[in-house]
């Protein structure tokens, strides 16, 4: 059977009038991120936001039966974590944050961790995965990081890339070796204190930025502050940015491996029950 991925969904709550939906909350994918992953034969599917809020909601979204559909979880990146999901102060008066879709994405976290099944975080998600397990976030790297080197850059934008060193014994340097690589920087916040059971995957290695993580508890749930889905060819990523491909063959391999032991287990629970109704008869 093939894989089906579920990715969450980036909010947009007020749209552009030129849109046609003016008062409308609209939800979307961006393309790279499904090309990155339907690219590699498996499909890809936009998991819904549904506002448990609304009084015509007739019943609770069945969390459970589309975790069970889905053979592993893809977070987004997009806007700031509330700092009030880590117990922080905002560090400006100013700061945008979508608190809806913080609790939108931390359900989703429950489901699909608490089914054992693979993860992995893009940017907001590699943050968002350690605020889910009790850690804090440095929520203004210019301003709270001395020293630290441009990780955002409205102007180059995906244009702008650094070298990232994973750690040893790493998951990370399992899959891409111990030599320096580049990749894309597009965030200007990044993992402070790591949550429970976090390690560190990979880190910038001029000014010591957390750019990794990874659970040791779970088979795979792991997250980068970089967008492996903008390093496809012809989306603007310098000649010698990290190849994407097999970070993603690491997420399916472990989503197959856990599809196929779920699968087994059916069909040993069926042959029992084939065996039990034969007896009876």
């Amino acid at each position: 059977m093939t894989l089906r991925i579920g990715i969450s969904a980036r909010l947009l709550h007020k749209p552009p009038p030129g849109l046609g939906l003016p008062t409308k909350r609209l939800q979307f994918l961006e393309s790279n991120m499904a090309h990155w992953i339907m690219g590699h034969g498996v499909v890809a599917l936009m998991i819904p936001f549904i506002d448990q809020r609304l009084p015509t909601l007739r019943k609770r979204p069945p969390l459970r039966d589309l975790v069970e559909q889905l053979d592993g979880l893809v977070l987004q990146g997009g806007i700031d974590i509330h700092p009030q999901a880590y117990g922080a102060a905002p560090w400006q008066a100013q700061a945008d944050y979508d608190p809806i879709r913080d609790d939108y994405e931390l359900e989703l976290l429950h489901g699909f961790i608490g089914a054992d099944k693979p993860v992995l975080g893009i940017c907001r998600g590699c943050q968002l995965l350690n605020v889910y397990f009790g850690g804090t976030l440095v929520q203004d790297i210019p301003s709270q990081w001395p020293g630290a080197i441009a990780h955002s850059d409205t102007a180059h934008y995906d244009r702008l890339a650094h070298e990232v060193h994973f750690m040893p014994g790493s998951r990370l340097a399992d899959i891409y070796g111990y030599e320096p690589r580049r990749v894309t920087s597009i965030h200007h916040q990044c993992v402070d204190r790591l949550g429970r059971d976090l390690v560190l995957e990979a880190r910038s290695p001029i000014d010591l930025v957390p750019e990794g993580i990874r659970h040791t508890g779970y088979p795979f749930v792991l997250g980068v502050q970089w967008h492996p889905e903008f390093h496809l060819n012809g989306n603007g990523a310098a000649a010698d940015i990290l190849d994407s491909g097999p970070l993603m063959m690491a997420f399916l391999k472990a989503a197959a491996r856990r599809a196929g032991r779920v699968r087994r287990l059916a069909e040993g629970v069926a042959r029992v029950r084939e065996r039990a109704s034969a007896l009876t008869r």
